[in-house]
């Protein structure tokens, strides 16, 4: 099961991490796997690790033409990534509330990816260094196949 994304999504995934004012190594390491594990290379790969050096806001983040399954998976991430040092402070649940709106993604949606998110988290090899992205996917697919893409299935 390939899984992409485009470089603004993991800008914003960069976004919600710096939204307590500081970017953990652990965040960045996952931030640089996910977005490698996506298919994102070269100049995009790069921006993504300056994202992690130097805070970004989510004013930068344009969704622009990402499909509402790339839309969820993008939240997922958010979810996963705003939890990996055990508490999702009050501004990260903020940041997660602004890019669930920026996504236009309905409430139910966002607890549905967020929910799928953390299934995962919990698994024995949950860490963020093992985080498996391919079970989200799965995880996702089961969960709100109606936005599945249907050659992924």
């Amino acid at each position: 099961m390939s899984i992409k994304l485009p470089k603004q999504a993991f800008l914003a995934l960069a976004a919600v991490a710096w939204a307590d004012g500081r970017y953990q190594r652990n965040e960045g390491a996952a931030l640089l796997r996910a977005a490698k594990e996506c298919g994102v290379e070269g100049d995009d790969l790069a921006a993504v690790e300056a994202s992690t050096k130097v805070q970004v806001e989510m004013s930068s983040f344009e969704p622009g033409e990402m499909s509402e399954w790339e839309q969820v998976l993008t939240y997922a991430l958010a979810a996963w990534l705003a939890q990996l040092d055990g508490i999702v402070s009050t501004e990260e649940h903020a940041s997660l509330r602004t890019l669930g709106t920026r996504l236009d993604l309905a409430p139910p949606l966002r607890e549905r990816a967020a929910a799928a998110a953390f299934d995962i988290a919990v698994l024995p090899d949950g860490r963020p260094d093992r985080y498996d992205f391919t079970k989200l996917v799965a995880r996702l697919h089961e969960r709100m196949p109606q936005l599945a893409p249907k050659a992924a299935k």
